[in-house]
């Protein structure tokens, strides 16, 4: 992934999109609307068949704790330079399967029937899920540079994931919704995507070729929505795992309320597999559990997975349940202003380093996000939107400005100044549009002395990069490893300041190379298609 330049506008269209922004800010108030996150999922494999059913796009949910830093570093002067490009998720291989646009009843266990026969892509079509089933994949050939559309249908307030995956990681999607609004567009090059549907009807998937012929599979699903008897917090759901594929459901719960799920089979027979649409994987089916209860970190749909163990077609009993009082787990944040929303933490999982949201925002709406870290970490926020007409701003813990939303920036990194909470600002453009914002802030480390190395023992998880940093002086030579082939994990290396020293792209797995500056610099594991334990090794020969 190669470091690009801080995106800049002309000062004339700067001046612009500042008016703009304040008129808006002067005329209303706008609101938070978020809408993902994504696709998937967390450690260790699903079990099959569940492997082109790809789990959901976790963003993490606790502050990371970093290491203590020994040495005293020089906080940057020089004008910030974008991290890499980062991977909303890495992709599973989808078994082929075939689905059926009948809507399934939120309350009902939908007749089961036979798998459909797999549907042939083509410049456009339709896809439907098989009755009985929540999720399935189409599998084809798209040529480079070529637009497949297929539709599906879906209601209004079911939550629908897209995983695209193909050999080279660069056929990506478009989502229309069904009056022909742009709900993904196809110039942002994702290849996973997930949200709560606005309003049901036809939605267009588009399948986008990239600089070569090459298959595709694209996942899709579409859990049944559950409502809670009145009076109630809980249900009890059964059904059948058709041909031995996961199904999913959907439960609308408040942030603070604790989720209970729990399957009447034997963790042997069927797991369970959580996620929230926003805050991502709260529990993966490869860790084995057949029951779960957590508090909720935020309020939004949560998709609760039965799956199969060894493609089993088992009857079960699932109970779920949403209890207790909203608000009492996380804090939001208010709103400052008539046109500033707050849209919430982020939160990072143990152990993790990258958290991704998605969100809606209006014309001159600033909608903001706080989230922890430490003195002299290394905060990288990338921000992306169909037009390409939004900004980044940043504050420090005391309210000074670090980033102006003047500038225009889309890609921004710093060594922070000081430990606290930090206000990070997304500045709308001149029309309502989706956005995503990808946070990662790096684990410090100390850097070994002459001759030695350090160990650091991870797991990879889909889709979640871990970035680790470490200050060193100018001159210095800096050898890492890692010890699993490329297809598992590789490496990026870059500087806080000059941007990178090996790019992704490359899939290395190993570099040497000596420091050309004085400042922090941030080494990233990026996970490849499966989730392993890790060795990384940081050597100073």
């Amino acid at each position: 992934m190669s470091h690009k330049q801080p995106s800049l506008r002309t000062p004339s269209y700067s001046i612009f999109v500042l008016f703009v922004a304040c008129a808006f800010l002067l005329a209303s108030c706008g609101g938070k609307a978020p809408i993902i996150s994504a696709p998937s999922p967390t450690p260790a494999a699903s079990p099959t068949p569940v492997a082109g059913l790809a789990t959901a796009v976790p963003t993490s949910l606790s502050s990371p704790v970093p290491l203590v830093f020994t040495a005293t570093p020089e906080l940057p002067t020089d004008t910030p330079v974008p991290p890499s490009a980062t991977p909303l998720l890495a992709q599973d291989t989808p078994t082929s399967v075939v689905v059926d646009t009948t809507l399934l009843n939120p309350a009902v266990v939908p007749t089961i029937a036979p798998p459909a026969p797999t549907l042939a892509p083509s410049s456009t079509g339709a896809f439907a899920l098989t009755t009985g089933t929540t999720a399935g994949v189409l599998q084809g050939t798209v040529q480079a540079g070529q637009v497949l559309s297929y539709t599906v249908g879906a209601a209004q307030a079911q939550p629908m994931t897209l995983i695209m995956n193909s050999p080279n990681n660069d056929v990506t999607l478009g989502v229309l919704d069904p009056n022909g609004n742009v709900l993904l567009g196809t110039n942002n090059r994702q290849r996973s995507w997930q949200m709560v549907l606005p309003t049901s009807g036809q939605y267009t998937l588009q399948v986008v070729g990239g600089a070569s012929s090459e298959t595709f599979d694209l996942t899709i699903k579409i859990p049944v929505v559950v409502s809670f008897p009145s009076g109630t917090s809980s249900t009890t759901l059964t059904g059948t795992t058709i041909s031995g594929y996961l199904f999913s459901y959907a439960l609308n719960c408040a942030a603070g309320q604790t989720l209970t799920a729990t399957l009447a089979q034997p963790a042997s027979t069927a797991t369970i597999d959580i996620y929230g649409i926003l805050s991502g994987t709260l529990v993966d089916a490869s860790a084995g559990f057949n029951s779960w209860s957590g508090t909720l970190p935020e309020t939004e749909d949560y998709v609760v997975e039965v799956v199969p163990a060894n493609s089993q077609v088992i009857d079960y009993s699932l109970a779920v349940s949403c209890t207790g009082t909203p608000g009492s787990s996380y804090n939001q944040t208010s709103p400052t202003s008539s046109s500033t929303s707050g849209a919430g933490s982020f939160f990072f999982r143990p152990g993790e380093t990258m958290a991704v949201v998605q969100g809606s925002i209006q014309p001159g709406q600033i909608v903001t996000y706080s989230v922890n870290a430490s003195q002299y970490q290394p905060l990288m926020l990338v921000l992306g939107d169909p037009n390409d007409d939004l900004a980044l701003g940043v504050l420090d813990p005391n309210g000074n400005r670090l980033l102006d939303p003047a500038n225009m920036y889309t890609y921004w990194q710093w060594q922070l100044p000081m430990t606290g909470t930090y206000t990070i600002q997304v500045v709308g453009g001149l029309t309502t549009e989706n956005f995503t914002l990808t946070t990662k802030i790096g684990k410090l480390y100390t850097y070994p002395a002459d001759g030695k190395s350090i160990n650091i023992y991870a797991t990879t998880l889909k889709g979640l990069i871990k970035s680790y940093a470490f200050r060193l002086s100018a001159g210095v030579v800096m050898t890492v490893k890692l010890n699993v082939p490329a297809s598992t994990a590789y490496l990026d290396v870059f500087g806080v300041q000059t941007g990178a020293l090996l790019n992704a792209s490359d899939k290395a797995t190993s570099w040497t190379g000596t420091m050309p500056s004085t400042q922090e610099y941030v080494v990233e594991v990026i996970p490849g298609n499966t989730i392993s334990a890790y060795t990384l090794t940081i050597s100073n020969p």
